[in-house]
């Protein structure tokens, strides 16, 4: 290999781990001081809590999600404040479906909508920007999904109330570590798809598509 071709390779190397690592650092620093985990009481009054999908089990094995449970736990948990308005579970179809019957069956009586659109986390995350144009909005997901939703939230949103997040408990099993590492390169997705000015996954227009959960 000649010099010239080891540096331009060498060079474009730097260059990518650079771009990596700077978007996993602007990312995360999103998060600082937004997640009212440890802070209920500075959840605002009527928010709006925005769910963020996941598959209940998982697809090879059948067996149920840890993450799963415990976004579940977090967003019951959130719901009994008594200072929810209105729950939108966001995902997949059938993700937000399952997500809402868990809610119920959790014991939530907050007022659901599914948004079956929500197929990615920009989705999720334009159509809440759309809808709850002044309302305070709450992300509830693993800590380092809600940094990357209220990072995307910053950037979409013309909302006068700054969003929030209310980080579910990480969990032990090693989907939860391969979902973490998964969302190191998803960092760097987000901030292409904002230079980029990606569009929504749907054609669905992102001021409608949510549904009545009953």
């Amino acid at each position: 290999m000649s010099p010239i071709r080891r540096r331009t390779i060498l060079g474009f190397s730097g260059l990518l781990s650079a771009f990596f690592i700077i978007s996993n650092l602007w990312i995360w620093s999103a998060g600082w001081g937004r997640n009212l985990r440890n802070t209920p009481e500075q959840i605002p009054q009527d928010a709006v809590l925005v769910l963020l999908g996941l598959d209940e089990r998982d697809e090879k094995t059948g067996k149920l999600s840890e993450c799963f449970k415990l976004r579940i736990d977090a967003a019951a948990q959130l719901c009994r404040t008594g200072k929810i308005k209105l729950v939108v579970s966001s995902g997949l179809n059938n993700q937000a479906r399952t997500m809402a019957d868990r809610l119920r069956e959790a014991g939530v009586t907050t007022p659901i909508v599914l948004d079956p659109y929500g197929w990615r986390t920009l989705d999720s995350v334009k159509r809440a920007a759309a809808v709850f144009l002044d309302e305070p909005v709450i992300y509830v997901s693993q800590g380092w999904h809600c940094d990357r939703a209220l990072w995307l939230a910053d950037r979409l949103s013309t909302n006068q109330h700054k969003a929030m997040s209310y980080s579910a408990d990480f969990g032990h099993e090693p989907t939860a570590y391969f979902n973490y590492v998964r969302d190191f390169l998803a960092k760097p997705k987000a901030v292409i798809d904002w230079l980029t000015g990606a569009k929504p996954t749907t054609t669905v227009d992102v001021a409608h598509g949510y549904k009545l959960y009953p």
